[in-house]
């Protein structure tokens, strides 16, 4: 009976050791999958275990010292102080800078770090690093910052050419009204028939003048946009560019009192006014084809023209025109296609999801 007590004991230390044993494995798994790197490195930093992910991030591995990160390499200490700013502040478990690499260069690392406890009798303890590589974490940060100050641009641009468009309407346009009547009365007074002429002449330069400064008005601030909405707006801008030597066609299945939220509304006119502006003064069209077609869960937009065309074959190294476009799209949840091939016209593209944009037809 004892013997078998004895037996016992000793299978349940081997049962044991061998659950160790794959805890153990289990653990060193675990480590070698994590995409975060794991430093492990004793006081004098060199390192005494690390995984697979920390030795692509940094190229560091196991013996190697672990060099300061490069805020710790410029800061200023005191007497008595360690240069690691994670051993040195026991307060602080994380912070952001930058982990030299072996082959040269610098890595951006979020790191956090605890303590092991002590081996034998020693006070000291080996300390352990997690590292984050937020390079992708700093680019999309940079990414949002860019598209917030753009955004912002827009609204600050869209200030400025309603307070030009008024200024144009009630200031310099008024003053060109009130000469040209006074060129009417003048007209009347005059008896010669030269200088009625000349006045007359005068007149018709004066009225071309005001109709100038209107449409130069009316392109900065497009008023019918905000008090009829974009599918007026866009007939408006079609009518007004159409003359006797050009033709801008309008095709929409929108309802007249369909609503757009307010920005999406004039990200798209934009994009619709600068593709209609380069095919009629890049491509010389005269026939250019508007389409806003609203389907179950899209808006689709095409402008497409007879003009010359051109090569588009990097749309990100053309001019500002086609890359404020692009951003716009970009704003209402789109991409942005375009065709174009020299002497065959230029179509442009947008699928804008009415989801993300919260597009709803009239209520009835």
């Amino acid at each position: 009976m004892f013997t078998g007590a004895i037996v016992g004991f000793a299978l349940l230390v081997r049962e044991s050791r061998t659950l160790r044993k794959l805890e153990y494995a289990r653990f060193r798994e675990l480590f070698t999958l994590l995409s975060d790197g794991i430093i492990v490195m004793d006081p004098n930093r060199s390192i005494v275990y690390t995984n697979p992910a920390a030795i692509r991030m940094t190229g560091w591995d196991l013996k190697d010292t672990v060099p300061y990160c490069r805020y710790c390499q410029e800061r200023n200490i005191g007497s008595g102080e360690q240069r690691c700013l994670l051993a040195q502040d026991r307060h602080r478990s994380y912070f952001e800078s930058q982990l030299p690499t072996r082959v040269g260069g610098w890595v951006n690392v979020g790191m956090s770090r605890t303590f092991l406890m002590p081996r034998n009798d020693s006070k000291k303890r080996d300390m352990v690093i997690t590292i984050r590589d937020v390079t992708r974490e700093l680019q999309e940060e940079e990414l949002r910052l860019t598209r917030r100050l753009t955004h912002h641009t827009w609204e600050v641009q869209e200030d400025e050419r309603k307070r030009l468009s008024q200024e144009l309407h009630d200031g310099v346009s008024q003053s060109l009204y009130a000469v040209n009547l006074g060129l009417d009365h003048l007209a009347k007074r005059v008896s010669d028939t030269d200088l009625s002429q000349q006045i007359s002449e005068l007149k018709g330069q004066m009225r071309a003048s005001i109709e100038e400064i209107r449409a130069l008005s009316r392109t900065l601030y497009p008023a019918v946009l905000y008090s009829l909405g974009l599918v007026a707006a866009l007939q408006a801008l079609a009518d007004t560019l159409t003359t006797s030597e050009r033709t801008i066609s309008y095709v929409t299945n929108m309802h007249p009192d369909t609503k757009v939220p307010p920005e999406t509304s004039v990200h798209i006119y934009r994009i619709v006014q600068e593709a209609v502006h380069n095919a009629l003064l890049h491509g010389r069209a005269h026939f250019v084809v508007i389409e806003l077609i609203q389907n179950e869960d899209t808006v689709c937009l095409d402008v497409r023209d007879n003009g010359s065309g051109f090569q588009p074959k990097n749309t990100e190294s053309v001019g500002y025109g086609l890359r404020n476009m692009q951003e716009r799209a970009r704003a209402v949840g789109s991409d942005f296609h375009i065709e174009s091939k020299p002497g065959e016209g230029t179509t442009i593209h947008l699928r804008i999801p009415i989801h993300h944009n919260s597009l709803f037809l009239p209520d009835q």
